[in-house]
């Protein structure tokens, strides 16, 4: 999985189905004789190592490969860029459709995307900053504010900063194969832990001056479960 295609995302958080299947017997076993009982508590199986042999790299691309053949996913997490923090929680289906909300500054949006188009809705704070952004004077932000402000607006095809803010919305984007990562991965395999009681791997890795965190599920398929980064950009 690419270092630098998932820093966008910073925290990943993927729900999955578990399947959980109960084994007993009701019925009490035969006594040979009055008084006679039977006892035996088996050892636990030890667990199954499901990427035995495979280096962190490996996993790491087997995980980037498993997201690439889900339907659809819940991403939600949040982020921090020159001082500034969002915090998103979307739905992302494999056929380009997503829906979302994200919150930065006190402010909100929802974005939709449909059939290739996105349409976005802010709050009415939301507006101010973008008014503000812009430097535009504050009558102008005002007049923007009051057409705006609950409503949805199509973006326009090609916008640089919807592809740089969301891209989330495409798990082509997210999940590419980064060669250049691929070969420079300098991922090493951590201690095990859990993810809302699913078992997981932890890899840990640098990207220039960025530490990253990358749960991979090692119950059914490699699921990225949950990714951190620290550092850097």
């Amino acid at each position: 999985m690419g270092n630098r295609t998932l820093l966008a995302t910073a925290v990943l958080c993927v729900t999955a189905a578990l399947t959980l299947t109960a084994c007993g017997d009701d019925k009490k076993a035969d006594a040979k004789g009055a008084g006679d009982s039977v006892s035996a508590t088996p050892s636990p199986p030890k667990p199954v190592d499901p990427f035995k042999g495979l280096t962190p790299a490996q996993i790491s691309e087997k995980a980037r490969v498993a997201m690439t053949k889900l339907d659809s996913f819940k991403v939600k997490g949040g982020m921090t860029t020159d001082g500034e923090h969002m915090t998103f929680d979307f739905a992302v289906a494999a056929k380009g459709n997503c829906h979302g909300t994200f919150t930065t500054g006190g402010a909100s949006a929802e974005i939709r995307q449909v059939g290739g188009d996105t349409f976005m809705k802010g709050d009415e704070k939301f507006w101010q900053q973008t008014g503000s952004e812009e430097h535009s004077s504050s009558k102008e932000t005002d007049a923007l504010t009051e057409m705006l402000k609950g409503r949805w607006v199509k973006m326009p095809a090609g916008d640089a900063k919807a592809d740089d803010k969301f891209p989330f919305c495409d798990i082509g984007t997210m999940f590419e194969k980064d060669e250049k990562d691929e070969k420079e991965s300098h991922f090493t395999r951590g201690a095990d832990t859990e993810v809302n009681g699913t078992p997981a791997v932890t890899l840990t890795g640098k990207d220039g001056a960025a530490t990253q965190t990358l749960l991979v599920s090692a119950k059914g398929q490699p699921y990225a479960l949950r990714l951190a980064a620290v550092g850097g950009k």
